[in-house]
Parts: structure tokens; C-alpha cells; sequence
């Protein structure tokens, strides 16, 4: 969820521009250049902060926080685009699958080219939702940090790529056969905005059948184009987010799970989680051609939590924000991670949260590993790897 005010009209700032391309060089300088020709020759991503690496960064004329250190202090030295001290999930896929680089969308020269999107593209924005900016606004809420890049926009720039790299209709059929698709993480910031905007659970919980509906109807899209191959992440448990332990601080002893999160928010995130499941099993019978694959975020971050120690964490800070504006689990929100008077953790790999909200790279690099060889999705991207 980022923080600063937004613009509608992306901005090409010649330093963000200089810092983006040099980034992304950097993130994938390591990866095989020899890639298998069974393997997947581009990917192409949708969602949120958790795998945007420098589209809301490139379009923001207030990026804060993301754009100052100590953001990237981890594997990059220096703030990227990317909500957390290093590498996110995508930076982990894409390096495995070899490419030497990978834009983010608004990276690319306007208008696009073909070789800009040789390796595909992340369409991923930071605050992004599955609901339209436009229903926030309806139902009264504040929509200034609130991304009007939502997922059926983001699906619109990828009919544009789509058109730019393949002139024909069946060069574009071959290009979808053969592509890997990541659609999310995103949900989360629909549940988000409204509760930072004290909203109540019963406010929010009806919108969940809502942007299910909407991530349906992206899926849908993008096999009417010619998809084979689409990993849909579901939401991770909010209920073990520092920003919202340190926001709903003080409740009664019931509402805390055995872990110390809160149980009736992660409640609300395996609703969410089961519905996706549902849609996703209707979408694999519909199109039973279509590998359509349920990636389990919250078992996934959850299992780090319950068990810390086992995957290299500080059991004592499990809850805690590495990067944070102190108080209780370090995610007092009035002080943001690089903002003075922060309290910065000495070493973000011992640590689940990276700023309160968004996690480290340590996590991700364990998450990429789920998705890519197993076992939070089956089939593992790289068993299906093999075949294309």
C-alpha cells in the first residue's frame, strides 16, 4: 500500500528512468544467459507492491518512502522501486527462468517496442487493487493513495504490449501459448485502503466476492487471448502484519491467534483465499486446456511465523517490523522507515517484515522457491517448465 499522492499521468523523469534501467540490469546480471528453449521465453506479471519493482516509483510525482534509503540496502545498495530491503519474488522467478532483464511497464520508451518486451513485463503497481479506483471513491473513501492503475488497467497495458510484439494473430496466439503468467498477489489492498481507513469488518467483508469476481475476469481475459499457463497467488495473512497488529493494538485476548495475529482478520484473508480456490476450480473446468494454478501465500507466510527458528527468523521478532517508526511490533504509523527517529533493524534477513507492511527479501527469496520447485504450488512453475 504506498503512501504518497498520486498521479493519473505517468511521468518518464530522466533520473527515475537512469536508476530503473541500471536496476534492472542488476537484478538479473547473474541469470544464465544460455536459457533452455523448453523453457518459458517470457513472462508477464499483474498485482501489487509485492512484486512491483518500479512502476509506481516511474509514475509518482511523490514515490516516498520507496524512493529513500535504506529501501534496496540490501541487494542493491540503493532504493529501486521495489517495497522491501532487496529483491521481491519476481526479481527470484526471473532469474531463474534466465533472463537478462525485465522491465517494469512504464520502464519502456513510449510508445512501446517489440525488444523492449523481448522477456515480458511487470504490470505490477504498488497500492494496486482488484476494484476499480472509482468504487473506493463511490463508497466515500479517500482514493489519493490509492493507485489508479487497478488490475483491469493493468490488463489493458498488456493488450498493448501484446500488440507491439506480435503483429499477427497467430504470432500473438504463439506468444500467449508460451508465456508464463503471475496474476497477484492482489486483493489485499482492496481490504487495505478501507480498514486504514477505519473501516469496519463489516464493511469490508462484502467487498471480497466483488474483487474475486474481478480477478475471475482477468483470468478470463487473458485466456480469450490464448493463456496456457496462469499462477494466481492468494493474499498472505494479514492478520501477522505489524502495521495492522500496531493498528488494532489493544483488543481483547480473543481476537489473537495462537501465533499473537490476529484471528479475525486472517478469518477474512481465508474467505478470500477459499473463494479464489472455488473461482479458480469453475475457471479449470471451463477451459480445461488452461494449466490455471492456486499459489498458497498464506500457508506459506504463515508457516515462517509459527515456525521462525526452522527458516533462519528471530522467533522473538516474528511480529515485528525490521524497518518501522517503533512502539509496539516497531510499526508506529506516524513514523515512516526512513524517516528520522525510525528504528532500523541490523540485519532484515532474521526478520519476516520488512517496513510493517511490506516483507524481506529473505521471505520472498523463500517464496519464489514455493512457487518454483514446490510445494506451495501444484504444479511447481519449473515442472511446467519443462514442457514448453
Amino acid at each position: 500500500m504506498a503512501e504518497a499522492t498520486l498521479t493519473t499521468l505517468p511521468m518518464r523523469l530522466v533520473v527515475a528512468a537512469a536508476l530503473l534501467a541500471t536496476t534492472a540490469s542488476a537484478a538479473y546480471a547473474a541469470a544464465p544467459q544460455n536459457r533452455s528453449s523448453s523453457c518459458y521465453p517470457r513472462m508477464f506479471s499483474f498485482g501489487d507492491s509485492l512484486i512491483d519493482t518500479g512502476n509506481f516509483i516511474h509514475y509518482s510525482k511523490a514515490p516516498g518512502s520507496v524512493s529513500r534509503p535504506p529501501y534496496g540496502r540490501t541487494f542493491f545498495g540503493r532504493p529501486t522501486g521495489r517495497w522491501s530491503d532487496g529483491r521481491l519474488i519476481v526479481d527470484f522467478i526471473v532469474k531463474r527462468l534466465g533472463f537478462p532483464y525485465w522491465p517494469a511497464y512504464l520502464q519502456a520508451k513510449s510508445p512501446p517496442t517489440k525488444e523492449d518486451f523481448r522477456y515480458g513485463a511487470n504490470f505490477a503497481v504498488a497500492s494496486g487493487t482488484a476494484l476499480n479506483q472509482l468504487l473506493f471513491e463511490k463508497k466515500h473513501l479517500d482514493v489519493s493513495g490509492i493507485t489508479p492503475y487497478s488490475l483491469g488497467i493493468q490488463i489493458g497495458w498488456f493488450k498493448k504490449v501484446l500488440a507491439a510484439i506480435a503483429s499477427t494473430e497467430e504470432e500473438r496466439k504463439e506468444v500467449m501459448a508460451k508465456s508464463l503468467f503471475l496474476l497477484g498477489e492482489i486483493g489485499a489492498n482492496d481490504y487495505n485502503h478501507p480498514f486504514f481507513q477505519n473501516k469496519t469488518l463489516g464493511w469490508v467483508k462484502p467487498l471480497v466476492p466483488r474483487v474475486i469476481r474481478s480477478i475471475g475476469l482477468s483470468i478470463e481475459a487473458l485466456i480469450e487471448l490464448g493463456a496456457k499457463t496462469i499462477y494466481v497467488p492468494g493474499v498472505f495473512p494479514l492478520g501477522c502484519v505489524p502495521r495492522y497488529l500496531y493498528f488494532f493494538r489493544g483488543g481483547e485476548p480473543g481476537n489473537y491467534d495462537s501465533a499473537g495475529c490476529l484471528g479475525w482478520l486472517n478469518a477474512l484473508v481465508a474467505f478470500h483465499n477459499h473463494m479464489l480456490k472455488v473461482k479458480i476450480g469453475d475457471l479449470r473446468r471451463a477451459h480445461p486446456s488452461v494449466s490455471i494454478t492456486y499459489v498458497d501465500y498464506y500457508d506459506e507466510v504463515l508457516s515462517l511465523i509459527t515456525a521462525p527458528a526452522q527458516n533462519g527468523f528471530d522467533a522473538g521478532k516474528v511480529l515485528y517490523a525490521c524497518c518501522g517508526g517503533g512502539g509496539p511490533y516497531n510499526a508506529n504509523l506516524t513514523i515512516k522507515c526512513p524517516d528520522p527517529g525510525a528504528v532500523r533493524c541490523a540485519d532484515p534477513s532474521r526478520y519476516v517484515s520488512w517496513d510493517g507492511l511490506h516483507m524481506t527479501e529473505a521471505v520472498y527469496r523463500i517464496m519464489a522457491r514455493g512457487m518454483l520447485h514446490g510445494p506451495f504450488a501444484n504444479p511447481p512453475i519449473m515442472s511446467t517448465c519443462i514442457h514448453k
